[in-house]
């Protein structure tokens, strides 16, 4: 709110003043999505604290990937077993280069950047149902079908996200 006030006076005392705002790392893509499926432009609150199943496209929630503090410590209560939480929960990182969530996940699928697009699609087809995209990368496409199945079996108790600006 400070700054806000501060933009807007200036511009009301200095004419031909305009404000540019600009945002070194865009979530555009995520906004913009969540603008055409919910109506409102908006980063969505995950709960990673929440999932049975996490699988990450490259978003390293971690690391850098919109608010790593608050998902790290959402993560790390559904990662120590006790009384209260006899079952850790079971991370996938599918990523083209070691990140900090990739070095913490159960499991690792190595996709070249180009073909991010291509394991979602195929992995969102093998949970939907019908035949997915062609994607060449054979051992992905077989670890992918295992994914496929956990999600399958924790419907509800999920998480799926994706570093990807693309709407």
């Amino acid at each position: 709110p400070t700054s806000k006030k501060a933009l807007a006076s200036l511009s009301e005392n200095y004419s031909g003043v305009s404000v540019i705002t600009y945002d070194p790392v865009s979530y555009a893509g995520i906004l913009d999505a969540n603008l055409a499926d919910f109506g409102k432009r908006a980063i969505p609150t995950y709960h990673f604290d929440k999932a049975k199943v996490i699988v990450s496209f490259d978003a390293d929630f971690l690391g850098t990937w919109i608010s790593p503090i608050e998902y790290a410590h959402q993560y790390s209560k559904k990662r120590k077993i006790n009384a209260k939480n006899p079952k850790m929960s079971r991370h996938i990182q599918v990523e083209s280069h070691m990140s900090m969530t990739g070095s913490n996940a159960d499991n690792r699928i190595l996709v070249k950047p180009s073909e991010q697009g291509a394991a979602i699609a195929y992995l969102a087809s093998k949970i939907i149902g019908g035949n997915g995209p062609s994607f060449s990368n054979d051992k992905a496409k077989a670890a992918l079908n295992k994914v496929a199945n956990q999600l399958s079996a924790n419907r509800g108790n999920s998480l799926i996200i994706s570093s990807s600006n693309n709407v």
